[in-house]
């Protein structure tokens, strides 16, 4: 069958105005609360050492290299890889604020990677965009060496929000139709014993606010990124008017709330 990619498989084909904006919401979504804390979980879970080999597929901008430093130590040798080139050159420029002097940031997937020589591999937000997962797990475990670890973060693409219920079931059912398999979150655990992977443990993880400014991400999603889902033809003008209208109304009456999961899982090969 051979994997396949959603919409954000060709990124490197949009113009860099929107581009931009999505690695801005990745950015806001990697330092939101509820999403860190699963990061975390699942890089403790790898039990990294401060010498490792460690390689991040869809590493994105690098939000969580500095996680893999504050866990691992800065000795610690990183590469992430991503498809896309924008991604990697903001992700470039963030191992040389942070000074990871062992850390490097490719374009590109697994094809020119040597197998054997890994002690951990991470994913974060990518096997719900790139499947089947079963498939893509396959591929990733030749890389490890004998007794490396596997770690990965997903979420369940469908929010909780305070705004009319016609305008948030439009949205949940755009994100489900925009990605891969948006069921790859709560299955976590159970795609990585199909893997083959032992000792698989893993956790649920809430992300929730009570205000559109608690945090960058949930403006960044909800109301920022509408224009584009409807530039791309997955959301019809009129209702992303009227869900940032609501939501925005509900957050001026101090009556805003929203919830979404986050699951972490790991395992040995």
């Amino acid at each position: 069958m051979g994997l396949q990619a959603d919409f954000f498989g060709g990124l490197n084909d949009l113009l860099a105005e929107p581009v931009g904006l999505i690695a801005g919401v990745l950015e806001a979504m990697g330092s939101e609360p509820g999403f860190r804390t699963a990061r975390l979980a699942a890089l403790r879970g790898l039990g990294l050492g401060p010498e490792d080999q460690v390689l991040e597929v869809g590493a994105g901008t690098g939000v969580a290299l500095a996680d893999f430093l504050a866990l691992a130590g800065p000795k610690v040798h990183y590469l992430g890889v991503d498809p896309t080139r924008r991604f990697v050159e903001m992700a470039q420029r963030q191992a040389g604020t942070l000074g990871a002097a062992n850390a490097e940031f490719r374009e590109g997937g697994l094809g020119a990677l040597p197998e054997g020589t890994f002690d951990a591999i991470y994913l974060e937000k990518v096997l719900m965009h790139v499947g089947p997962a079963e498939e893509a797990l396959g591929a990733l475990l030749p890389r490890l060496r004998p007794g490396g670890r596997v770690g990965a973060v997903e979420w369940y693409p469908v929010f909780a929000l305070s705004a009319e219920r016609p305008l948030v079931e439009r949205l949940n059912r755009l994100l489900h139709e925009a990605v891969y398999d948006p069921t790859v979150g709560p299955n976590l655990r159970r795609l990585l014993r199909r893997a083959g992977l032992r000792e698989v443990e893993g956790g649920a993880f809430l992300a929730q606010a009570q205000s559109l400014g608690a945090h960058p991400f949930w403006k960044a999603f909800l109301i920022d990124q509408l224009p584009l889902f409807v530039h791309a033809g997955l959301l019809e003008e009129e209702v992303a008017q009227a869900l940032a209208e609501d939501l925005t109304k509900a957050d001026q009456e101090g009556a805003f709330s929203g919830g979404v999961m986050v699951f972490a899982a790991w395992g040995k090969a």
